[in-house]
């Protein structure tokens, strides 16, 4: 019994290592496929078997979009180093070329299009909930936004 516990908590600690690895050496998380994608929003929204399969012909259409540069960025602004619980500012992004602006608003234009479909396939509370969701999870974290009205 002993030995299933120690192998148990060895396995334990070398996992937490891995993890702590991959996140100081700055590994982007998997990026979900249109299935994967479809199977969260399955669960969250209740959507029926046809929404199902148009949502998915949906993600696959526009899997470009979806998995665009930017797509899936942690949060922005200031890092905490783990090992001395130092902030250190994140460096000045680069200027982006005339070719990277023009590449990046037509990959704005091709969300709004994408959004305006799911739109009209999902029911007008499943998108107020996709909505919130997305609001919730938008990259901002810890405390209000400048120019949110507080909370009573």
């Amino acid at each position: 019994m002993k030995k299933i516990i120690l192998t148990m908590v060895a396995l334990l600690s070398m996992t937490a290592m891995m993890a702590q690895n991959d996140k100081k050496e700055g590994k982007a998380p998997k990026q979900p496929t249109a299935e994967e994608m479809v199977e969260r929003m399955v669960k969250e929204l209740n959507l029926t078997d046809d929404q199902k399969a148009k949502v998915l012909a949906l993600n696959k259409e526009y899997k470009d979009v979806m998995r665009g540069p930017g797509m899936g960025r942690g949060p922005r602004g200031h890092r905490t180093d783990a090992e001395t619980g130092a902030t250190q500012q994140r460096p000045e992004r680069p200027q982006l070329t005339d070719e990277q602006k023009a590449e990046m608003k037509k990959n704005m234009e091709k969300r709004k299009e994408y959004d305006a479909k799911l739109k009209n396939i999902l029911t007008e509370d499943q998108y107020k909930k996709l909505q919130k969701k997305r609001h919730h999870h938008g990259g901002h974290h810890g405390g209000p936004r400048p120019g949110d009205a507080p909370k009573d």
